[in-house]
């Protein structure tokens, strides 16, 4: 899951979630991080789920740096700082989340029964 916390402007301390890569950021209504601040474009930036990992990619006449060095295209990693105009977020890896194994369980369990009382039936059948 992605987590953006934005550090200042007018929205800070607010925090992003998405579990669905790419995330949109900008002025834009139809961007997903909605960033009503100076410096930032419409369609600033957008992080997207890549082979070398979530990179962040900035469209190309929109400045923007990663712990304080400016790139078009970064790798994130955790705990990064994001700088979009006047705007510092902070990037986070979200905890996953974990599903419950009962359903599984249970039916390992019958199925094992099952198979129990099978080899006793033909168990049963050939001794007699």
């Amino acid at each position: 899951m992605i987590q953006l916390q934005i550090l200042s402007g007018k929205r800070a301390g607010v925090v992003f979630d998405s579990s669905k890569p790419p995330v949109t950021i900008g002025r834009s209504n139809e961007a997903d991080v909605f960033l009503d601040e100076p410096g930032v474009w419409p369609s600033h930036c957008k992080i997207e789920w890549l082979k070398e990992g979530l990179v962040l990619e900035v469209q190309s006449d929109a400045l923007a740096s990663v712990n304080g060095v400016p790139l078009p295209r970064a790798v994130l990693r955790h705990g990064d700082l994001i700088t979009l105009g006047a705007v510092n977020l902070r990037f986070h890896l979200g905890p996953v989340k974990q599903y419950s194994a009962a359903l599984r369980e249970w039916l390992t369990w019958i199925a094992l029964a099952i198979l129990c009382l099978s080899q006793v039936a033909v168990i049963y059948f050939l001794t007699r």
